[in-house]
């Protein structure tokens, strides 16, 4: 897998429409998943990021089948700590 940092897009919806299966998605089980949560996709599709150990060949089926047809986006964990920034500071958010 190529080490891509994922950009999210600005949200279409303010919540997705079916959040309770969101929510759901996001506890991932998969011993190659280090940890996951909600994002967008650049089109601003609410999807699943799976963050996965490097070297992870994706996409992994038992995790697409998991998120009941959210859309998965891999990122390989770069060992790093997350840190939170503002989503859109451009537009001052």
């Amino acid at each position: 897998m190529d080490q891509i940092v994922h950009i999210p897009g600005r949200p279409k919806t303010e919540q997705p429409p079916n959040l309770g299966d969101l929510a759901a998605s996001v506890h991932l089980h998969h011993p190659q998943v280090i940890r996951s949560g909600v994002t967008t996709t650049q089109e601003g599709e609410w999807a699943i990021l799976a963050v996965v150990e490097k070297n992870t060949p994706v996409p992994i089926r038992t995790i697409e089948r998991e998120c009941l047809g959210f859309p998965v986006i891999y990122q390989e964990d770069s060992g790093r700590v997350p840190v939170a920034r503002p989503a859109y500071p451009g537009s001052g958010e």
